[in-house]
């Protein structure tokens, strides 16, 4: 077998990690400080490549409200009729990562579309409105809208799930719906997620850029896009000071190479103390959102059957 031969996430590792240092750093470096792009130039440019992937034939995508908020609904379908077949294990509330100011349903399709398939489920995802333009705490409660209103919807069992800063919306929607006193949540997903915003987070002070697109000078200015003022201590942008024990059982995930790896060994830390259920699983080399590709790389296929088990384990 030659080197041309093995799978497109193989291939990434082969290079020299020097180059694949330097790559990132050139990449950073044209986009922010050559290109300058802006959150909204960067909304349209990943929308338009997540339009590349029109989902699975078997798997509905249709727009909706949901309390309020724009939002994609995805089920698996029957081909021959067009309707949809009922949920089986419940529903996902998959909020979109994006440092709070890019990201879209759209994005996500493809990740969405596997967890239809694989896990037997309907999943929603919400377009919260973003920052800078709609900065903390308007994303948040559109998150919160969104998830009071699926659970108005439907008995049947509701999972929140979030990746990158859609991990840290996820997790304080879920802390709002248990201080609201709300219908049980079954679990909760956090997927490489952010969750401490602060200037001097373990992610900044660590600033593992070797393989991540991003780095500190990015962090810094998606939470100031984000936060626009309110502290990064405020207990609704920052979900770490609010762990309780009513917490419903989470799946965790990360990549070791990660910018935001300190942030799952945070979390983990924090919540081993409530000693409730806590699946943790980690990868040893895998790029910051590699969950939104199952069809191309093996980790996306490792995470959605992960993410299918812990349903099927909670759904019961």
């Amino acid at each position: 077998m030659t080197k041309f031969d093995l799978p497109l996430n193989e291939l990434v590792w082969q290079f020299p990690s020097r180059f694949s240092s330097t790559t990132h750093q050139i990449g950073r470096v044209i986009r922010r400080d050559v290109i300058g792009m802006t959150p909204a130039q960067i909304r349209v440019t990943l929308d338009r490549l997540a339009g590349l992937y029109p989902g699975h034939y078997s798997v509905g995508f249709e727009s909706k409200m949901l309390g309020g908020v724009p939002a994609a609904h995805l089920y698996n379908r029957r081909m021959a009729s067009g309707s949809a077949l009922p949920p089986q294990n419940g529903h996902v509330l998959l909020v979109h990562g994006g440092g709070f100011s890019f990201g879209s349903s759209r994005t996500h399709r493809a990740l969405a579309s596997a967890l239809v398939r694989q896990a037997g489920v309907d999943v929603w995802i919400p377009d919260y409105r973003l920052a800078p333009e709609h900065p903390f705490p308007q994303p948040l409660d559109d998150v919160l809208s969104a998830l009071f209103e699926l659970q108005r919807l439907s008995p049947r069992p509701l999972f929140v799930a979030g990746d990158s800063a859609g991990g840290n919306l996820a997790l304080s929607a879920v802390i709002d719906a248990l201080e609201a006193k709300s219908t049980p949540i079954a679990g909760l997903m956090l997927l490489s997620p952010w969750l401490d915003l602060a200037p001097n987070s373990s992610s900044n002070q660590t600033g593992q850029t070797d393989q991540s697109p991003f780095g500190r000078l990015d962090m810094l200015e998606y939470a100031t896009n984000y936060l626009q003022g309110a502290s990064p201590k405020t207990p609704r942008a920052n979900p770490l000071v609010r762990l309780s024990d009513r917490m419903p059982p989470v799946y965790a995930e990360a990549s070791k190479v990660e910018y935001l790896w300190p942030e799952i060994e945070t979390f983990r830390k924090a919540y081993a103390s409530l000693e409730k259920p806590l699946t943790t699983r980690f990868e040893e080399r895998a790029l910051h959102g590699w969950q939104l590709f199952p069809d191309l790389l093996p980790e996306a296929k490792r995470s959605v059957s992960a993410m299918s088990d812990f349903i099927f384990q909670h759904s019961r």
